[in-house]
């Protein structure tokens, strides 16, 4: 049996490695820029963590709510791959400082509250930590696959009354038009145009059945963002929700926050993951109970895409 060494120069090996390094750099900022594209059709699993503290006249000092999201995208190309239909899922876990027995409260009288010693020690005394799921959301959306310049998208969102408490949800069945436009840059660590990613993603439902004993509903949820491009996996901007109750009145409707945070992406054991964290303050927000302060972060392992070939 013959056995042949065979030598391989440093310089091979050098250039192997670069060529290796620079493939793998490639493929991060590739993977990077789509998985910034709300339009994309990368297979992004999110789970998000919102950490909000509330204050307001009905609210004694301020109260923590936390809501952990589980929200997967998952586009399905269509049209040979030239469209994406966009599908994702919201799974809240809460929360909230409000007692579950203020659920017992919804839809009655205030004779009916006021003259039943039980109803009345709730209100006196309504907070309490409740735990559980919240409403489930589901928004579709309809674009061309772009991974640059503008892109958009349209579709509809539902909201589904999945609450385990009164208290963690609405109570209604809920469903609007939704739709996202956005501007992709292609540059980095500039200043000009192509070095920032900017867009929104709007949503607005409107209630159509479930709990009669709920207020109906008639909300917009308008996710803006405004990133910095640092480097080919590093932004740097703010990616807050603006959250607006049509119903309410005047000055008690908008809930607006501007935020500065970091996104990036990193890879684990070969698996792409995009993480990022944010600090969040309501610059507008209701007086007699909303927002001051949010703290986000998130983490989204990126998975193949079982549609495309």
């Amino acid at each position: 049996m013959l056995f042949v060494a065979v030598s391989i120069p440093a310089s091979a090996q050098d250039s192997a490695g670069q060529a290796a390094s620079t493939q793998d750099s490639s493929s991060l900022r590739d993977i990077a820029q789509k998985s910034a594209n709300p339009m994309s059709d990368v297979w992004m699993l999110i789970t998000q963590n919102d950490l909000t503290f509330y204050e307001g006249d009905l609210v004694p000092g301020t109260k923590a709510f936390d809501t952990l999201k589980f929200q997967p995208v998952m586009p399905i190309p269509i049209m040979g791959g030239d469209w994406n239909l966009i599908f994702r899922p919201v799974v809240p876990l809460v929360s909230s400082p409000i007692d579950e027995d203020v659920g017992d409260l919804f839809g009655l009288r205030a004779d009916q509250i006021f003259g039943d010693p039980n109803n009345l020690s709730i209100l006196q005394d309504p907070f309490s930590r409740t735990n559980g799921l919240g409403d489930i959301a589901l928004v579709s959306l309809l674009g061309p696959n772009r991974t640059d310049g503008v892109i958009w998208g349209a579709g509809i969102t539902q909201i589904f009354p999945a609450a385990t408490e009164d208290v963690l949800g609405q109570g209604k069945w809920q469903a609007g038009p939704a739709g996202v436009v956005a501007r992709m840059g292609k540059e980095y660590g500039g200043f000009g145009i192509e070095h920032f990613n900017f867009g929104i993603l709007a949503q607005q439902w409107w209630s159509y059945a479930g709990d009669e004993d709920r207020e109906s509903t008639n909300q917009m949820d308008i996710q803006y963002f405004l990133n910095w491009r640092m480097n080919p996996t590093q932004l740097v901007g703010m990616t807050p929700n603006i959250r607006i109750d049509w119903d309410a009145d005047s000055g008690k409707r908008v809930a607006f926050p501007v935020g500065l945070g970091t996104i990036g992406l990193s890879k684990i054991g070969g698996l792409p993951i995009r993480w990022g964290m944010e600090l969040q303050y309501y610059v507008t927000q209701p007086d007699i109970a909303g927002p001051e302060w949010n703290l986000r972060f998130f983490i989204a392992p990126i998975i193949s895409n079982p549609f495309k070939k």
